[in-house]
C-alpha cells in the first residue's frame, strides 16, 4: 500500500488559484485506506474548495486511480465534463495522478492535473484500520532471507547491514530512544529460529543501482531465472 496524507490545505488552494471549475478524482485504492481518497475524503475536499470559491463539477472514484484500466472505467464517460474543467485534482499518490493526467492526455485536453496528497511511502497495515508502517523501501536486492524476515535496510534508522551501531543502548535505537533497535529485533529472531550462527554472514554494500528510478517491470511474460551452470 502506497502511504498518503494531505498536503497544506493553504498549499491545495494556492494551487488551484485561477482555476474556476475543479474535477475532483478521489481513488479507492490505497488512498480510500488512508482515507485520504475516499467519499468522505473527496466530500471534506470539495466542501472545501466550494468554501474557497471555486466549482467543483467532477467527483470521481475509480477503484484504483493508479491502475489506468479502472480510471478509464471511471472517467471514458466523463469526458465532457472534464472538458469544461479548468483543473482536475487527485486525492491518490504520485503514480494516480500521473495517471489522471495521462488520461486527460489521451483525451486531447490539456488541463492542469494536480494532486491534494504527499506519498510516504509503501506501506503495510499491521494493524487493520488503525495503522500501516513503512517495512520496504523496494531496494532491488531483498535481505530478509538474511535476517529472519526482518529488513534493516528499512527498520534501522541508518539502513545498516551487519549488527547494531555503537550508539544503541538497551535494545532501543540510537536515533529514536522509543524505538526498537532493528538489530536486536533481528537477533531476536534469528534466536527463535536457531540461526544466530547466521548473523556471522558478512552482508557485502547493496548494489543501490538496482533501486535507481524509474524502474520497470515486464507483464507480458515471465522473467524466470536462467539456472546458473556449475562452475
Amino acid at each position: 500500500m502506497i502511504g498518503s496524507k494531505f498536503k497544506p490545505l493553504e498549499e491545495i488552494m494556492e494551487s488551484l488559484k485561477g482555476h474556476e471549475k475543479v474535477a475532483i478524482v478521489g481513488c479507492g485504492g490505497c488512498a480510500a485506506t488512508c482515507k485520504t481518497g475516499d467519499e468522505g475524503a473527496v466530500k471534506w475536499l470539495a466542501d472545501r474548495v466550494g468554501e474557497a470559491g471555486h466549482e467543483v463539477n467532477l467527483e470521481a472514484i475509480p477503484q484504483r486511480t493508479c491502475n489506468i484500466k479502472f480510471s478509464r472505467e471511471a472517467l471514458d464517460d466523463k469526458q465532457d465534463v472534464l472538458k469544461s474543467s479548468d483543473a482536475v485534482i487527485v486525492m491518490g499518490c504520485g503514480g494516480a495522478t500521473q495517471v489522471v493526467r495521462q488520461l486527460t492526455e489521451e483525451y486531447g485536453l490539456h488541463k492542469e492535473v494536480m494532486t491534494a496528497l504527499d506519498s510516504t511511502g509503501h506501506m503495510d497495515t499491521v494493524v487493520a484500520g488503525e495503522l500501516a508502517i513503512e517495512q520496504c523501501q523496494e531496494c532491488g536486492q531483498c535481505v530478509l532471507n538474511m535476517t529472519g524476515g526482518i529488513c534493516p535496510v528499512t527498520k534501522c534508522a541508518k539502513g545498516l547491514l551487519n549488527g547494531p551501531c555503537g550508539g544503541s543502548q538497551d535494545g532501543k535505537c540510537e536515533v529514536d530512544p522509543e524505538k526498537d533497535c532493528a538489530w536486536i529485533l533481528i537477533f531476536r529472531r534469528m534466536q527463535a529460529l536457531g540461526r544466530v550462527d547466521d548473523l556471522k554472514n558478512y552482508m557485502e554494500p547493496k548494489d543501490w543501482s538496482l533501486a535507481g528510478k524509474p524502474r520497470k517491470v515486464r507483464l507480458d511474460k515471465p522473467q524466470y531465472p536462467e539456472k546458473k551452470d556449475a562452475a
